[in-house]
């Protein structure tokens, strides 16, 4: 794992600065791809988005699995917004990706999401990581420390670029997110920060959406487990992946059976990409009559699996596991009930582990247990957004309680009506619906649980509920 040691001039320098200042030796270079106007953006949102934004590629300096100096790339998008503007900064993680090219500096790999939080105000960095891009060798895909050093370094970049290229804009807030392998990532790059930064870069808030943070437990119960799976080529990426940081093994025959090894082989080698591989894979295992992972292992890797805590194996996915400790800062698990790509159990396990270690605000939360993985993301990211802005706005909710408890209301995301899951509110409650922007757009009280939403144009709201002398509160989708 990298380890950053700062020398003690520089510790007092950056302890002394109001904002986070870095010598120049992230940034390569950058170009710009383009601007996005509002209408654009609407056209691609299906909503009112903030700010114009402009997009750069970024190639920066950082090390590779190991240790030698790489050249990695990612994207940056800025709002246009004033000068001297304070400029909240996120680092948002991607999901898996099909290969080297789609990715976020290629315009493609999800960079939508990066663009989503842009529009809302927000500078986003958002890492290619090693192995992709324009960084060299093979993707060590999940593996934790150098999706933390690749996002850390590619921050530090982002912090030089607004230093010498942009002055007026200030960064200032810290905001950590990611989807699907960019949960796993930003939780690795949010306890990297906690371990070794946080007295320089403070994480505001982090939320981390539908991640597989339970790699030794729940990720590997899953493959082991006598249940089908769409996505086997996720398990083949894995033991590639770790094999190159780990050495493992000497041939990929020595984990999987034929036909799937030269499958396999046929993704390391770059003559087809992860959907290609998942394809094949599938094709193969289908006339088993089921699609378990497992019957691509060979049957000595599954015994060890199973069998033996010490194998190589085991350490190697204990290793990766992201949730071994208790963020000081407000942290959100976004999960959806019914994924059975990334199951639930990543998240609530997480939750339960973090709050023993002692998190001070760490939730998880199910924003629809009827959506799969897919169908997630997008509530998932309005609701980051949303979060995120709140601790930009805090005098709009000065009414509620911090601590109040979360409330569950549905339909999630909203028709016409909802109905609030709270028995004291049976009787008749009060409300008040907040924006994104932290406007109080509704008051009103209902003489039962159900509350009109017919009017409110999509987007994402706070519902504020008082009943009995208590207030709670829920997060909205309105369709």
């Amino acid at each position: 794992m990298k380890k950053y040691i700062i020398p003690f001039h520089l510790f007092l320098i950056l302890a002394l600065c109001p904002k986070p200042v870095f010598a120049q030796d992230y940034l390569v270079d950058f170009v710009f791809l383009g601007s996005r106007t509002k209408a654009e953006l609407f056209a691609i949102f299906f909503q009112q988005v903030d700010y114009d934004i402009d997009l750069y590629k970024i190639r920066y300096r950082t090390a590779d699995i190991n240790g030698q100096l790489d050249t990695a790339s990612g994207l940056l998008v800025l709002p246009q917004v004033p000068e001297d503007t304070e400029l909240p900064i996120v680092v948002y993680a991607h999901g898996t990706t099909s290969g080297p090219e789609d990715v976020p500096s290629r315009l493609a790999g999800g960079y939508q999401v990066a663009m989503a939080y842009a529009a809302s105000g927000f500078a986003t960095v958002a890492p290619d990581y090693l192995g992709l891009g324009d960084a060299r060798g093979f993707h060590p895909y999940l593996h934790a420390a150098s999706e933390a050093s690749a996002s850390l370094d590619m921050l530090f970049a982002g912090y030089e670029y607004l230093e010498f290229y942009d002055p007026d804009l200030d960064p200032n807030y810290l905001f950590l997110a990611g989807y699907s392998q960019g949960g796993h990532a930003a939780m690795a790059l949010h306890k990297h920060i906690d371990d070794f930064w946080s007295i320089i870069i403070p994480v505001t808030a982090a939320t981390h959406m539908s991640g597989p943070y339970s790699i030794s437990e729940v990720m590997k119960d899953r493959v082991l487990s006598d249940e089908n799976y769409g996505f086997p080529s996720y398990i083949a990426y894995l033991f590639l992946s770790y094999n190159e940081v780990y050495d493992l093994y000497t041939d990929i025959g020595q984990v999987f059976k034929e036909p799937y090894a030269t499958h396999v082989e046929s993704f390391y080698n770059g003559d087809i990409d992860l959907t290609e591989l998942n394809m094949s894979l599938l094709s193969a295992l289908t006339p088993g009559g089921n699609t378990y992972p497992k019957r691509m292992l060979q049957d000595s890797i599954v015994d060890q699996l199973t069998n033996n805590p010490d194998h190589p194996l085991n350490l190697a996915l204990l290793e990766n596991d992201t949730y071994n400790w208790g963020p000081p800062s407000p942290t959100r698990l976004y999960y959806c009930g019914a994924d059975t790509q990334v199951p639930a159990e990543n998240s609530l396990i997480a939750e339960e582990e973090m709050n023993a270690l002692g998190a001070e605000d760490t939730d998880a939360i199910d924003l629809n247990p009827n959506f799969d993985h897919g169908s997630c993301v997008f509530l998932a990211v309005r609701n980051s957004v949303d979060y995120f802005l709140s601790f930009l706005n805090p005098s709009s909710i000065d009414d509620l309680d911090k601590n109040a408890v979360q409330l569950t209301v549905f339909p999630n995301p909203a028709g016409n009506e909802i109905i609030v899951d709270w028995e004291a509110a049976l009787g008749g409650m009060e409300y008040q619906i907040i924006d994104s922007k932290g406007a109080t757009i509704k008051t009103g009280r209902s003489a039962t649980n159900k509350i009109s939403v017919n009017e409110l144009p999509g987007g994402v709201y706070m519902i504020i509920c008082t009943a009995g002398g208590e207030s709670r509160m829920a997060r909205m989708v309105r369709q």
